[in-house]
């Protein structure tokens, strides 16, 4: 399940992402080191423009928007090639919509017979 949210000033409808990496050590450490790879980040991010983002010392989770898979891969890769790995990439919710998930399932169940 996605959400799916309307957006006027696009006139398309966007889906928000929760996307974790998780960069392999030797990455992380050169990362830290160097001073042009962190500026590089820095620009990744802005042009990724996440809704939301947390740090620990080895991983890191985003929320972004996009409109399908595509725009969210080519708004991802400069970010996964930086760090040399591979995205988790799970649909995300707000919790207005959670509230609403158990009734539609319920309304789902019932129209398969469940």
């Amino acid at each position: 399940m996605t959400t799916v949210l309307n957006t006027p000033r696009l006139g398309r409808k966007l889906m928000k992402f929760l996307v974790e990496f998780n960069p392999p050590p030797k990455v992380k450490n050169e990362f830290e080191k160097i001073p042009e790879l962190q500026k590089k980040m820095g620009e990744a991010m802005e042009s990724i423009k996440p809704l939301s983002a947390w740090f620990t010392l080895r991983r890191g989770m985003i929320v972004v928007e996009a409109g399908d898979m595509i725009e969210l891969s080519r708004k991802l890769a400069p970010l996964f090639h930086l760090f040399k790995t591979d995205p988790v990439i799970s649909p995300a919710i707000s919790l207005e919509e959670f509230a609403a998930i158990p009734a539609a399932i319920g309304e789902e169940a019932r129209r398969l017979g469940l």
